[in-house]
């Protein structure tokens, strides 16, 4: 979690410096569906990944969208060793469209 928020710092002050709009995260409802699926050793080196699975509008907040993402961890021989799927509220482009 330190890792993924400090990429996201660094993403946020890349896009900053090419003038860029800064994405601004909501609150996270959570997560679910974790697995396990392999060990991780010490002096294993985990590769993050996150790819969207779903977007969609909130019913309640028509200003924010409810994001859906497949985080997982795949170490340094390929294997996959951990996946869960994320919940996350993001600020809508255009509101009520």
């Amino acid at each position: 979690m330190k890792m993924l928020v400090a990429d996201g710092q660094r993403q946020a002050q890349e896009a900053a410096a090419r003038g860029e709009k800064i994405a601004i995260w909501g609150p996270s409802p959570g997560f679910r569906d974790l697995r396990w699926i392999k060990p991780v050793l010490a002096g294993d080196t985990i590769r993050f990944a996150s790819e969207v699975e779903s977007l969609r509008s909130s019913s309640s907040r028509p200003e924010w969208g409810i994001l859906e993402a497949r985080n997982t961890g795949t170490n340094q021989r390929g294997d996959l060793v951990f996946s869960l799927l994320a919940t996350a509220f993001v600020p809508r482009r255009n509101p009520g469209s």
